[in-house]
């Protein structure tokens, strides 16, 4: 990532306040290093320090710096390339275990937010797969095929659902309670004290 110029700017890159760190003062001790301080480093972290690890985390930039800021907070296990393209590429395996681990990265998401617990307006809503004006319905149907053999067994095929946009209602699939979209934390819920967490730090031997 070059620099927060370099794409479009979120809601959160607009109004959150984001801890800064300085460069390495010495060399410290720790159990495990983490580079990057993004979800996905700083989730790693954290689940770390659960397990009683002493962590420390590596970035050249601000934390939840790069994509991370960029986020929607949308998180779903419907994938992009579809599952019907996953499962050609990988087998019915490699399918199933993409539909797994997205659904438990989000089951993660839920549990850390109701444990801290963290006042973030998470909720579960269904989720709807479209075909775009023109689109071909073999898509749907091959998709919740593979999605059903991928084990998720509560995807449905709507034949017409409305939605508030201009081309009415279209065909789509269904996902029950599978896409929630999650804010990135305003606060921590008034008596709560949040737990140590990971030490932070700028490497300077990583760029600026």
């Amino acid at each position: 990532m070059e620099g927060n110029g370099a794409q479009s700017v979120s809601v959160w890159m607009a109004s959150a306040s984001v801890p800064s760190f300085g460069p390495l003062a010495e060399d410290p001790n720790a159990d495990v290093c983490v580079v990057g301080a993004g979800i996905a480093g700083m989730t790693t972290a954290y689940l770390l320090a659960r397990q009683g690890r002493s962590v420390v985390v590596l970035d050249d930039g601000p934390i939840a710096g790069g994509q991370t800021q960029r986020t929607t907070a949308h998180l779903s296990n419907a994938i992009d390339d579809r599952y019907f393209e996953i499962e050609r590429l990988h087998g019915e395996g490699g399918a199933r275990l993409a539909a797994e681990s997205h659904t438990a990265a989000i089951d993660r998401i839920e549990a850390i937010v109701r444990e801290e617990p963290i006042d973030c307006d998470f909720e579960r809503l269904d989720g709807y797969l479209f075909l775009p004006p023109g689109g071909d319905p073999e898509v749907l149907d091959r998709e919740l095929a593979a999605t059903h053999r991928a084990g998720l067994a509560g995807v449905e095929r709507l034949p017409r659902a409305a939605r508030a946009l201009r081309h009415g209602a279209l065909p789509a699939l269904s996902r029950p309670g599978a896409v929630p979209p999650a804010q990135i934390p305003r606060r921590t819920r008034p008596g709560h004290r949040a737990r140590r967490g990971p030490d932070l730090h700028r490497d300077p031997r990583r760029g600026h």
